[in-house]
């Protein structure tokens, strides 16, 4: 009888402290909802490197492409929220789609849990070198006079870029063809090779083309005049009331334990703040900051609403 009770005992002993284990005690996988190669993936794999480093844990990235990004979001949405399954999610997948399907794949604020934000970066209207316009007003006009014509790619149907194109097309009363993709590498590679002719994509993945002679840059989507695309008018210059920029952020499940959530949000602030991870971002572009997840939270919450009056005032829903 004694020595069962001591093995009892030592049962317990070690199941609490098998419960009581530090997170994280095993891999964490990071989600990016698009295919490698774009901005998406780009700061999934810069994050995953310096989270490993700093957690003690490997962070594998992970890319579930497809449906403008409903698929990789859908598959965090529906993991437990114990922190080993998170989403480095972007505007498309968590701001835009929501708001502009006509039949929502999930409620960003329900169904996700805001960490901390990683980035952002500004979007540039690219085209093929064979499109005859050098200005938004000569590509407006060659829309104009060959309606349906010339074609843009996006990273997947309800993305943030295609809303972009659609509202450029509501705007300058054009008409563009849409030729949807798993995510901006495959955008851009049609387009570089000229199977479709424009495209909203980042500074990141277009101006290295531009400074290649691959493309050519007729806008940029800020507020301001980009560093990064030296000499290129914004579109609100060229006459085409549209401003925005791309984000990335980790989130996770709804329901993460508090603490977790807390342990995540200071690793990956560490990591935005170490020298060579930033300048990592810096040069492509990227800019990164320190947030809490409450302020993270507050800005998905403001996105979506903008988002939400922009498809509104547009008249704008997708299939």
């Amino acid at each position: 009888m004694p020595l069962i009770r001591i093995v009892l005992a030592f049962c317990i002993v070690i199941g609490a402290a098998h419960a009581e284990a530090p997170y994280p005690s095993k891999p964490i996988v990071l989600v990016a909802a698009f295919a490698p190669g774009g901005v998406t993936d780009i700061s999934a794999r810069l994050v995953a490197k310096g989270l490993s480093e700093e957690l003690g844990q490997p962070v594998v990235v992970e890319n579930r492409a497809g449906a403008g990004g409903a698929i990789g979001a859908t598959f965090v949405a529906k993991a437990a929220p114990d922190g080993y399954t998170l989403l480095l999610g972007t505007v498309s997948e968590l701001t835009v789609l929501p708001v502009v399907k006509i039949t929502p794949p999930y409620d960003t604020m329900k169904e996700f849990e805001p960490i901390a934000r990683v980035g952002t970066v500004a979007f540039v209207l690219a085209a093929h070198p064979s499109v005859p316009a050098n200005n938004v007003a000569e590509l407006i006009s060659l829309a104009k006079a060959e309606p349906g014509k010339l074609s843009f790619s996006s990273f997947g149907v309800g993305s943030q870029n295609q809303l972009l194109a659609e509202l450029f097309m509501s705007k300058s009363g054009t008409k563009l063809l849409h030729v949807p993709y798993k995510g901006s590498a495959s955008a851009v590679t049609d387009l570089i090779g000229g199977a479709v002719q424009l495209t909203f994509d980042t500074t990141t993945v277009v101006m290295p083309l531009v400074q290649g002679g691959k493309l050519k840059a007729l806008a940029v989507l800020s507020s301001s005049r980009s560093d990064a695309a030296p000499g290129i008018p914004t579109l609100a210059e060229s006459g085409v009331a549209l401003e925005t920029v791309g984000w990335t952020g980790v989130v996770g499940p709804r329901g993460m334990p508090p603490a977790i959530v807390a342990r995540l949000n200071a690793a990956i602030n560490k990591v935005l703040a170490n020298p060579s991870i930033k300048a990592e971002f810096a040069r492509r572009d990227i800019t990164v900051g320190e947030t809490t997840p409450g302020q993270f939270r507050d800005f998905m919450q403001a996105d979506i609403d903008r988002w939400s009056q922009v498809v509104k005032a547009s008249g704008i829903k997708i299939e």
